[in-house]
């Protein structure tokens, strides 16, 4: 008895020690986000506006093709004109020069799924959001689509849209959904305290930017001012059990018909987020535009009459496949290894990723199988490539280990190695989202008149997708990221 009770406290005595150990690495990280950048530096009036970049190879997106020695004339933050030949020194008078030497221009890349949220194991505080907004400009993408807010509402989101614009914050241009809607008592209400960290006693749904919808709401007032705000979409959860857990309420098929037929009214596209074949279903039956992850709970096997109505409607699809490794990588959070992740990311962040008992514990807790997770995803990606969806990078940032802006790009090497070639990983993170937005007279694409946001790159990713992280400068709508 003596021996049970003896290694029976040897137990305790673990946990305990796990316990304090996690909570003083975990809630007690003594490292903050700190900024890199000044907004009063990077727009300063009294750096250029005008540049000249010669000897410069344009990834031509739409073509999938190089385009070889050409020179671009920056002015106003826009492409003003893209020729070849000899550069007159009249015009090395009039801009400023930057030699590109033969280096490769990659437009600006567009992630359309996000959040404003560390990637790292912590709760987000108001220093996480600029943080983020600063960690997608500097690893070159220029335009975020954020769907939700991890701890923050919607009228939060419309002040960060206003303060990019206005250049008081360092940032990418902001696409956003606003509040999430979801049933009551459904995803992800259940996690709303572990993902802030807040108690139950002191969450107010509406705050953390989630609206409970029934047949009552009235979605007019919901989607005006969702118009009102600036916002530009709508995210709906039709989702009934991630990743294997019980099941949460869900939206019914009629009610999301309604919304999803309220909302084209108002011209806000619907992400609809699922992780279930039987949901995507569902979500595609009711005619949502976008589906956000790939389903993870079983093969898409007998999909392809669903899969031809996404085809026929348009319906697009964000795959999210740093979701399929997210247990891996935080069970070993071997992207601190990785010089690329390092470069950019925040301190406050990197503590919180070395946190090894967090870590286990986060990756037991949901209690699935995670290399089938992984090979489901992974699977159900290709199937859904392979039959012709519509596919917009979407990276799902802010996650655990899923990191903003680096894991843009890790998501391009993702889809690569799942079989796209390296032209349509690319064409999904540029061209590909801009014309669904319908923007692609703005961005998505390196053109006169275009906005000018891009990466000037060491080595050509059409190569060899990786080379998107060989990063020489950003450029964001006209100016430097430095």
């Amino acid at each position: 008895m003596k021996i049970v009770l003896k290694f029976i406290g040897i137990g305790v005595g673990i946990l305990l020690l796990i316990g304090v150990t996690s909570y003083l690495f975990w809630f007690h990280n003594t490292e903050e986000h700190v900024l890199k950048l000044k907004p009063s530096e990077v727009y300063s009036p009294n750096k250029s506006n005008s540049y000249l970049i010669t000897n410069a190879n344009i990834i031509d997106v739409e073509a999938g093709v190089v385009l070889k020695n050409k020179h671009l004339i920056i002015q106003n933050g826009v492409f003003k004109q893209i020729f070849e030949g000899q550069v007159s020194d009249s015009l090395k008078t009039i801009y400023k020069v930057i030699d590109a030497k033969n280096r490769y221009l990659m437009p600006g890349m567009i992630d359309m799924h996000t959040h404003l949220n560390s990637g790292g194991l912590i709760p987000p505080d108001k220093t996480t959001r600029p943080m983020a907004l600063e960690q997608f400009a500097r690893y070159g993408v220029s335009t975020i689509f954020t769907l939700g807010g991890h701890g923050f509402n919607q009228e939060i989101t419309a002040e960060l849209i206003q303060k990019q614009q206005k250049h008081e914050i360092v940032a990418p241009m902001i696409l956003a959904t606003g509040s999430i809607l979801t049933a009551p008592g459904g995803y992800p209400i259940p996690f709303v305290s572990s993902m802030t960290g807040l108690s139950e006693d002191e969450i107010h749904l509406n705050e953390q930017g989630i609206f409970t919808i029934t047949e009552e709401t009235d979605l007019d007032v919901i989607f005006s001012k969702k118009q009102e705000l600036g916002l530009n979409g709508v995210k709906v959860m039709v989702e009934s059990g991630l990743g294997g857990a019980s099941e949460e309420p869900r939206l019914s098929n009629k009610l999301t018909g309604k919304i999803i037929q309220k909302a084209s009214q108002y011209k806000l596209p619907v992400f609809a987020h699922v992780t279930r074949k039987a949901d995507l279903q569902d979500a595609v039956n009711a005619g949502a535009d976008v589906i956000a992850h790939t389903i993870e709970d079983q093969l898409l096997t007998g999909a392809e009459p669903f899969l031809e109505k996404m085809i026929r409607d348009s319906i697009s699809y964000t795959p999210t496949l740093s979701v399929a490794y997210i247990f891996q990588y935080i069970s070993s959070a071997k992207i601190l290894e990785d010089p690329f992740m390092m470069q950019y990311s925040s301190e406050r962040t990197n503590r919180s990723l070395e946190n090894w008992p967090v870590r286990q514990m986060m990756v037991r807790s949901y209690g699935i199988d995670i290399d089938l997770h992984k090979e489901n995803n992974i699977k159900n990606f290709t199937t859904m490539y392979k039959a012709g969806v519509n596919i917009l990078m979407g990276s799902d940032a802010g996650n655990p280990s899923i990191i903003p802006g680096y894991s843009a790009h890790k998501e391009l090497v993702f889809m690569s190695e799942a079989g796209m070639t390296n032209a349509e990983v690319l064409r999904s993170a540029t061209i590909a989202p801009a014309k669904f937005l319908k923007m692609e007279d703005k961005i998505g694409s390196i053109k006169e008149g275009k906005i000018a946001s891009f990466l000037i790159l060491d080595k050509n990713p059409l190569d060899a997708i990786k080379n998107s992280q060989t990063i020489y400068k950003v450029m964001l709508e006209g100016y430097w990221i430095e």
